[in-house]
């Protein structure tokens, strides 16, 4: 195979050697792991490049691509392309790091469940614990139907005679909470061979923990769905332990102090509104939101229903109207409805957010407002006050300057 080809720059025979190929049912994901760069691409153009790979010449190697899609292919213009769109870079970053790798500074390896090996992580994702999932999810949904008192309150927050030490003492548990459930989706892509990264994002004006899980799209679809649900499914064993065991209380077959049967009530709040906004905050690209993209068979369903919903309301500039039109006809034509999903889930946000996040607040304001605004550094509940104060802001000022090292990151060509 010739080393240089025409107007791709670099030498040809190493860079195609790096990059995976992967069928994606109705095209082929060709992507750089290392780089986080994937391209999807007809059959033909799969062909070319394990052609190439296999030691073809790139004229064999055309003549094969033109044969599998029935016409002349430009086996140098579509290298161009390839070239284009970064797939045939050097490896790693600018600054010589290898995106996605645990030493980059976008994300991290957790020590704690690193040692995992793809067989043990593989058990808690298998048919079996499937099923145990989903018998908790069933048995969440009928406790809380058949035993409406059970069903969470923003009251439930305040599971101490102190409401503000409630809050200030829950805070660790649901930070807990979602970082196990970030940890599931990291086992259940190490389940299927998907290395993950793990690191503290922010999504909208929210502070969040994030599993990146880019490196998915070199799996088959039917594959994916297993890290894509595995939060949800340790937060429905959470809400169904925790019913249960509130329930064997309510039926004297378990002895519960009175603090520990509110907190179970607290948690189960807590996980059903993670539920809710998993499904509801589409438009923030959240676990239910790939699922459903991976449902739909789409590549670029978030960008396309944004593209084609501006279009709709307002109007594209230049730039975006050659993003939409590049972004295939499949994708555009399933955001053509998906962007009533997105409202769907607005709407659904706004309604948990009327329902729980506004009385809680509201109430939250009066009390720590209070204690601010008469400040008695001698009692408990001025600090109480500051606490709060400075969780809830910290949370708020971390989110631009996450934004700040993203961008940089981004510019870096560490971060994708």
């Amino acid at each position: 195979m010739t080393d240089l080809v025409a107007g791709v720059g670099v030498d040809v025979s190493p860079a195609v050697g790096r990059v995976v190929v992967a069928d994606d049912g109705d095209g082929y994901v060709l992507g750089r792991p290392d780089l986080g760069v994937y391209v999807v691409v007809p059959h033909p153009g799969a062909v070319l490049v394990q052609a190439l790979q296999a030691g073809e010449p790139l004229a064999v190697a055309t003549a094969k691509a033109s044969e599998a899609a029935g016409a002349q292919v430009d086996g140098a213009e579509f290298l161009a392309g390839l070239a284009a769109a970064g797939l045939l870079a050097p490896p790693g970053g600018p600054d010589g790091a290898v995106a996605g790798s645990a030493s980059a500074p976008a994300g991290r390896e957790i020590r704690w469940i690193a040692g995992v090996s793809p067989e043990a992580a593989r058990r808690l994702f298998g048919p079996v614990a499937w099923t145990g999932y989903a018998v908790a999810a069933g048995f969440a949904v009928a406790a809380l139907v058949a035993t409406p008192d059970l069903w969470p309150s923003y009251e439930h927050i305040w599971w101490l005679p102190d409401p503000v030490l409630s809050v200030l003492a829950l805070f660790p548990v649901t930070v807990a909470l979602a970082a196990c459930h970030e940890a599931w989706h990291w086992l259940a892509g190490r389940a299927v061979g998907v290395p993950a990264i793990f690191r503290v994002s922010y999504r909208g004006v929210f502070l969040v923990f994030e599993t990146d899980l880019t490196q998915i799209v070199t799996t088959a679809r039917r594959k994916r769905y297993g890290p894509f649900l595995a939060g949800m499914a340790f937060d429905a064993v959470v809400v169904a332990v925790a019913l249960g065991l509130r329930l064997a209380h309510q039926h004297s077959l378990l002895v519960l102090p009175g603090w520990a049967d509110r907190l179970l009530a607290a948690i189960i709040l807590v996980q059903i509104v993670s539920v809710i906004w998993q499904w509801a905050a589409l438009v923030l690209r959240s676990d239910g939101y790939a699922v459903l993209a991976n449902a739909l068979r789409c590549h670029d369903l978030y960008r396309a229903t944004w593209l084609t919903s501006k279009q709709r309301l307002w109007r594209l500039a230049g730039a975006e109207n050659a993003e939409l039109s590049a972004i295939s006809e499949h994708d555009r034509k399933v955001a053509s409805w998906f962007g009533l999903l997105f409202l769907a889930g607005v709407i659904g946000m706004g309604w948990t957010a009327v329902s729980y996040a506004v009385p809680f607040l509201l109430s939250m304001l009066g009390w720590v407002g209070h204690g601010l605004t008469h400040p008695a550094p001698a009692s408990l509940a001025f600090w109480e006050a500051v606490a709060v104060t400075v969780v809830v802001v910290g949370q708020y000022a971390a989110v631009p300057a996450l934004a700040w090292r993203e961008r940089r990151q981004r510019q870096r060509g560490v971060l994708r």
